[in-house]
């Protein structure tokens, strides 16, 4: 029997770097055992971190077809890389955040649209499609979706990996009223239009089947577990990026307070910081106090960074600081399962981030102002790595496996293209 044509439409593909790269890339390899695999990306990307190495990873039987187009993100980015350039000062800084806000639309990938769309329908039509799907960020990829369905009528999975209307960075643009209600038309437009919607988190699904009933979970997941070894240090680590909306101000006052009545502690404490950090997290007050035990690292490439962090005694995960977020769940969490090491994370009450620490029992879960439950248990995780108290081993994760995740992915592609 041949087999099933699939159509990938991905802004982000090797070789960019970072987290949001790794879902379709391993989907991908793992699909194109048992379908035709063709993916649809940039020739011009403007990608945060970029990692050559990722090229490596992608099955040769996967046809990647690039598209180049007009890229002005580069001219609204700070000239510090580490700032989401969010809250800058300044006439024309300002006036640089409004436009981007409110003329590039849905974001400043808004000019791969028509090429793309066009290019994809095409493509669709003559090479015997049976389904295609879309993933964003950048919500660019939504239309792109919208205009192929509508063009070729072929079957759409769209995949969301963050909430479009509510993307937590567009809460602090300066964005107007009609631009906002332009955002939730369009997302409807798109949901209803889609014949499955894919989502990562429990409460973004949640949300989105009141508009499409056919919309299901497929979490984030790692691909395999990864060979750990005992520190000699009591290592924090914190891999990815960090936006200052993020910023677990109250750890790095814990840390320095514990620091400067316990010798033994400031002896033993390491903490890696690897990745992108916004400018407020570097210039942190108590960041500058530990600075003898900080150590920043850029981005690491994916095939050194288990190497780097095999030691780790403690992971740090940070979600959105906003009392209205809580829907969607940082991607390094699942990366850092694949460990079994305590994770100390950041986020609200009854979050999905709260909900699948406590679900796999990984961690502690604090709220970003609890100060002395944190102090208490930064303590306790210190107390267990003088006394050589490893974390429960035998934690199983496997739901969150790539190999499973893409068992439950298949179901869906299926019972779409049926």
């Amino acid at each position: 029997m041949a087999k099933k044509n699939i159509l990938i439409i991905s802004y982000y593909w090797p070789p960019s770097g970072g987290s949001g790269v790794q879902r379709w890339l391993n989907f991908a390899n793992k699909l194109c055992t048992n379908y035709d695999i063709t993916v649809i990306t940039t020739k011009t990307p403007n990608y945060q971190l970029n990692d050559l190495t990722l090229n490596k990873l992608i099955d040769p039987r996967i046809k990647v077809i690039k598209i180049s187009s007009l890229e002005p993100a580069k001219f609204f980015q700070s000239k510090n890389s580490n700032s989401e350039n969010l809250t800058s000062t300044g006439l024309f800084n300002k006036i640089k955040l409004y436009v981007r806000s409110n003329f590039f639309f849905p974001d400043s990938r808004m000019f791969w649209i028509n090429k793309v769309s066009a290019f994809a329908s095409s493509y669709i039509l003559n090479n015997n499609i049976d389904c295609f799907i879309t993933t964003s960020p950048p919500f660019s990829l939504n239309i792109i979706g919208y205009n192929v369905k509508k063009q070729t009528n072929c079957k759409w999975i769209s995949d969301y990996r963050d909430p479009w209307s509510d993307f937590f960075q567009f809460r602090k643009m300066p964005m107007s009223n009609s631009t906002k209600n332009k955002h939730k038309i369009w997302e409807n437009k798109c949901l209803k239009a889609a014949d499955s919607v894919i989502v990562t988190s429990p409460s973004l699904r949640d949300e989105y089947l009141k508009i499409n009933t056919n919309t299901f979970l497929i979490n984030n997941g790692f691909k395999n577990y990864i060979k750990t070894k005992k520190g000699e240090y009591f290592n924090l680590v914190y891999s990815g990026v960090m936006k200052s909306s993020q910023n677990p101000k109250n750890l790095w006052k814990v840390l320095y307070e514990i620091s400067s009545i316990n010798k033994s502690f400031s002896n033993d404490l390491r903490i890696k910081l690897i990745g992108n950090f916004d400018s407020e997290i570097i210039t942190n007050p108590h960041i500058e106090l530990l600075k003898k035990n900080i150590k920043f690292f850029d981005y690491v490439k994916q095939e050194d960074l288990n190497d780097l962090i095999s030691d780790t005694t403690c992971f740090i995960a940070c979600d959105i600081n906003d009392r209205r977020g809580g829907n969607l769940i940082p991607g390094k969490i699942y990366y850092y399962l694949s460990f079994k090491k305590n994770i100390v994370a950041f986020s609200s009450n009854n979050s999905d981030t709260d909900k699948i620490i406590k679900e796999t029992s990984s961690g502690k879960v604090f709220d970003f102002s609890n100060e002395n439950e944190l102090k208490n248990h930064i303590l306790e995780l210190y107390i267990n790595f003088k006394d050589n108290k490893e974390p429960n081993i035998n934690k199983n994760y496997d739901k969150y496996l790539i190999s499973n995740l893409t068992t439950d992915l298949d179901k869906i592609i299926k019972n779409t293209i049926a």
